[in-house]
């Protein structure tokens, strides 16, 4: 993996895809992390290669004007010898395609909430001329306040276009408007058409057109949806006429805009009834911790999407606040926010309750932290948190042994002497990390593996998925001797 892009330091790969690779970077100028998506030049002849990375740019640049909560953000534009890129927002949150259940409506609130944040989204940017092209749920990221952001305006339509010339194709037909699929001009009401099948989807559980590619299209271009209350007929008729519109064949005959879209949407649903259109700050909150939330119809909740009942509330986040906490946290959260972004909030109040001393906390956080550049650079902002706590006489707080693998040194936190290690250690306390977390643990085995070469290191960043902290000071102690 390369180490940098232009001024940013690459801290790992979010995604690939036909055209290029999506990283996660660091701004160091104002310490900021981004998402980079780039496009590589040689996929292309020369002739091919200016034209796409002009539109490229172009597109990043109209993109770049769209600033508005539910749009991630377009930061920058550049190039290098072998790629383009563009620096965007970095959104801590899980794209809605992973979240849904086939054949399991989503709660009625939460998806008119969604749709909501997705035709405000929408009615802003072609208020200002750029049409989006490739709505799908792929597309929409569900942050962890359950919000909806778009993602890849502007920067769809070059993928789209082009990577018939890169012998590859994108994405799914399942949500093109007919006129795409003619090859016709496009406008907002393209993106109409393809938010009323994300909303059918979330209404009902199913996509209103289905089958394999070339079936899709032609469903898509000559037959009319069946009417989402013959999908789930607890729905009732009331959203049939709002969706046939939103569905219709003709641009003419579609809404002419994504507020009136929304608007019909929230009539449809009660008008101003809040408990029918909106979610209340807890509701995303609650709704944040265990996505999806499907209809109360559905007969049984997917696994692993929320509390098991009776289980009583997460008291990982309830932090006991004695003075060095009190004192230290705020910066801290700072700290690691330089490394991580907005997710440090959350970590911070997952983890503190767990930790007795600063360099309890610092095990705790260092393995989320993912380049070895940024843990040396939050190790060295701990180090001067310790010794302003040092020299108020508040301290650091009381060692204890779940504190293994680090050690205070005058007043501040640094790392243990480095102790390297072989093959046969790592497979074993590969085989221990397995056992308690599952095969994924092979996995999470072998990212360490490239990230240190540390014994004590290596123990952490296996360490940071065990979520039990009773566990993971079990883990621990047994793999010193594994």
């Amino acid at each position: 993996m390369i180490e940098r892009l232009g001024k940013y330091r690459i801290d790992g790969v979010l995604g690939k895809g036909a055209m290029g690779i999506v990283y996660k970077g660091f701004d160091p100028g104002i310490e900021r992390v981004v998402a980079i998506k780039t496009v590589r030049k040689d996929l292309f002849g020369a002739a091919e290669q200016a034209d796409l990375i002009g539109r490229f740019k172009n597109e990043a640049q109209a993109a770049g004007r769209l600033v508005h909560p539910g749009i991630v953000t377009v930061y920058d534009y550049g190039e290098d010898a072998e790629t383009a890129y563009i620096a965007m927002e970095f959104v801590d949150g899980t794209a809605l395609d992973t979240l849904l259940v086939p054949d399991r409506p989503t709660a009625l609130a939460h998806a008119l909430a969604w749709m909501g944040d997705l035709l405000q989204g929408l009615e802003f940017a072609h208020a200002r001329g750029v049409v989006h092209r490739d709505v799908k749920p792929a597309n929409l990221l569900i942050t962890r306040d359950a919000r909806v952001k778009i993602g890849d305006f502007g920067i769809a339509r070059i993928e789209s276009s082009t990577l018939t010339q890169a012998g590859a194709m994108i994405g799914t037909p399942s949500y093109m408007s007919p006129e795409q699929f003619r090859g016709e001009p496009v406008d907002g009401r393209s993106d109409v058409f393809s938010a009323g099948i994300v909303c059918y989807q979330l209404l009902t559980g199913a996509r209103p057109f289905t089958g394999t590619a070339s079936t899709v299209m032609q469903r898509i271009l000559n037959d009319a949806p069946q009417p989402p209350s013959q999908r789930l007929a607890a729905l009732g008729p009331r959203f049939d006429a709002v969706l046939a519109r939103a569905l219709a064949k003709a641009p003419a005959e579609r809404f002419p805009s994504a507020r009136a879209f929304h608007e019909a949407l929230l009539a449809a649903a009660g008008g101003a009834d809040p408990d029918a259109t909106t979610l209340a700050a807890d509701d995303r909150t609650l709704l944040a911790g265990g996505l999806p939330l499907l209809a109360p119809s559905s007969p049984h909740p997917p696994a692993g999407t929320g509390t098991s009942a009776g289980t009583g509330p997460d008291t990982s986040a309830i932090v006991t606040m004695t003075p060095w906490k009190r004192e230290a946290l705020p910066e801290v959260e700072a700290a690691l926010a330089r490394q991580i972004g907005p997710v440090a909030r959350f970590l911070i109040r997952k983890t503190a309750a767990q930790a007795a001393s600063l360099d309890g906390l610092a095990e705790l956080l260092l393995p989320h932290i993912p380049s070895d550049g940024g843990r040396i650079e939050f190790g060295q902002a701990l180090a001067q948190i310790g010794r302003k706590l040092a020299a108020t006489g508040t301290g650091t707080g009381t060692k204890t042994g779940a504190d293994t693998g680090m050690r205070t040194g005058s007043g501040g936190t640094a790392a243990a002497t480095p102790r390297p290690f072989d093959d046969a250690y790592a497979d074993a306390a590969t085989q221990k990390l397995v056992a308690l977390i599952g095969p994924i643990g092979r996995i999470v085995a072998r990212r360490a593996l490239k990230q240190t070469e540390d014994r004590a290191a290596f123990l952490q960043l296996l360490a940071g998925h065990i979520d039990d902290p009773d566990e993971r000071a079990r883990f621990l102690g047994d793999a010193e001797t594994p």
